[in-house]
């Protein structure tokens, strides 16, 4: 027999998805942009897949690494056309701006120390150092 859902209680599944997906916690976004990574060829269609890459995403801007500079102009005309179709993928408007660069250096480069503190603070202990 099925155990009945107290009201107001959530399952482990729902309280993860509500800190990862609801915009809320500061892990979302990083989250968020590891989600746009795994589905970026369902996302955007394999050709502009395979000549980019989804490689930061800092307070609603959405860092995409492209290939070579023909496709960088390319993406460039496409720009507002990925951002409605992300944020439409996404289920809410997360990217508030797109930028596009040739070198991953450009990415603030933060992020990474950002995300170790984020999760130090949330699991309260030292286990993110190993991150």
């Amino acid at each position: 027999m099925a155990e009945k859902k107290r009201p107001g209680l959530f399952n482990g599944g729902e309280v993860m998805r509500s800190l990862f997906e609801g915009g809320r916690s500061p892990l979302s976004e990083q989250f968020l942009r590891w989600k746009l990574w795994g589905r970026w060829k369902e996302y955007v269609g394999p050709t502009i897949a395979e000549n980019s890459e989804p490689v930061g995403l800092v307070r609603g801007v959405l860092y995409i690494w492209v290939k070579h500079s023909v496709w960088m102009q390319q993406m460039v005309f496409l720009k507002d056309q990925i951002k409605h179709q992300l944020n439409q993928k996404l289920g809410h408007t997360v990217i508030r701006e797109i930028q596009f660069t040739m070198d991953r250096r450009q990415v603030p480069s933060t992020q990474q120390e950002q995300l170790r503190q984020n999760i130090q603070q949330i699991v309260g202990d030292s286990s993110a150092d190993d991150l």
